[in-house]
């Protein structure tokens, strides 16, 4: 499930100089979160065009899938009536049919089908821990697997079914908006939606920062990419605090309780929805079963930071090899 990363700018562009072309850089605030859209054209005009044309996708998926509000596509689908088939858009058909293929390859780990769960949690106002009758149903509570979908059509088999976009909805924007990039008469951009990140274009190499997982002010080490997308899950700054005791925000789907805090886990793929997906899902599975994992798929990359007593560890894909600098840092850095 996710209710993670989507939340907090970990990831902070350091963009290399570039003289031509023109490149324009905005910030604003959209899905909650901060939004930089930096793009690089052959003129000025050219530039601002294909800024608002991201902008414009952006604010359509936002209205396609936020939870937030009783209006949106995504929230009609939760609340439609058990058993009746609803016609989605292509775009929402789409973006669902992603998240299953991550739901399945993670083995439920990601599962965006537990909004109920995050209700249970109370993670959208503050937290508040369940009591043992709540907790006792988390067993009979359904994921993903009571979504039907065929094709463009989608129909619930259980009420308390409700897919939570916080775990794709970020990504899937993203990637609608490096596709309409390729309508414009930009050369290469970088997006950044509450610290997940997408390239485009074949521009020059982008180098971010990356937190101390324990401490957001403080930077542990750099990574550079030059395509793709990145995402990071972790819990700093969004624990919740429930009666004077600290969980972390992400839920394991099978469990129903929150997951251990072992630091923070980045994901860089070449696509945003699968970093996004993969991110969270990742995170379930712990450090060790999300590098395995990860190992032994091409074009999905994993950094999993963790803080301990004696010092902070870095463990990486190899896919990384030659990307991550400590820039001086005492982090141990190791591959597999």
């Amino acid at each position: 499930m996710i209710i993670s990363l989507l939340l907090i700018p970990w990831l902070t562009l350091q963009p290399e100089d570039r003289p031509d072309p023109v490149r324009i850089e905005r910030h604003l605030t959209l899905m909650g979160t901060t939004l930089v859209i930096s793009v690089e054209a052959g003129d000025r005009a050219s530039a601002l065009d294909a800024s608002e044309k991201v902008l414009a996708v952006l604010h359509r998926a936002e209205r396609r899938l936020s939870t937030w509000t009783n209006d949106s596509e995504l929230a009609r689908l939760n609340e439609a009536e058990v058993g009746r088939t609803m016609t989605l858009s292509p775009e929402l058909a789409a973006d669902l049919t992603e998240a299953r293929r991550w739901w399945i390859a993670t083995g439920g780990a990601f599962d965006p089908g537990i909004g109920k769960l995050t209700e249970i949690w109370g993670l959208r106002n503050g937290g508040k821990k369940p009591n043992r009758a709540l907790l006792d149903r988390v067993g009979d509570l359904p994921g993903l697997e009571a979504l039907d979908m065929d094709g463009p059509t989608a129909a619930r088999r259980h009420p308390d079914l409700r897919i939570d976009e916080g775990g794709f909805g970020k990504g899937a924007g993203l990637d609608n908006a490096v596709r309409k990039l390729t309508e414009t008469d930009a050369t290469s951009a970088m997006i950044n939606l509450g610290g997940q990140v997408a390239l485009y274009g074949s521009g020059r190499s982008v180098r971010f920062e990356v937190a101390d997982p324990s401490d957001r002010q403080q930077v542990a080490l750099t990574l550079t990419i030059d395509r793709g997308a990145l995402a990071t899950s972790g819990n700093s700054e969004r624990g919740l605090v429930i009666d004077d005791r600290t969980y972390s925000h992400i839920l394991d789907p099978k469990s129903g309780m929150p997951v251990p805090d072992f630091g923070s886990l980045t994901v860089w793929a070449d696509d945003a929805l699968a970093a996004d997906c993969l991110s969270t899902g990742l995170y379930v599975l712990g450090p060790e079963k999300a590098l395995d994992w990860a190992a032994e798929r091409d074009g999905i990359e994993v950094l999993v930071l963790e803080s301990s007593d004696d010092g902070m560890y870095a463990r990486a894909t190899t896919g990384f090899r030659g990307r991550i600098d400590s820039g001086g840092s005492d982090v141990v850095l190791s591959f597999r």
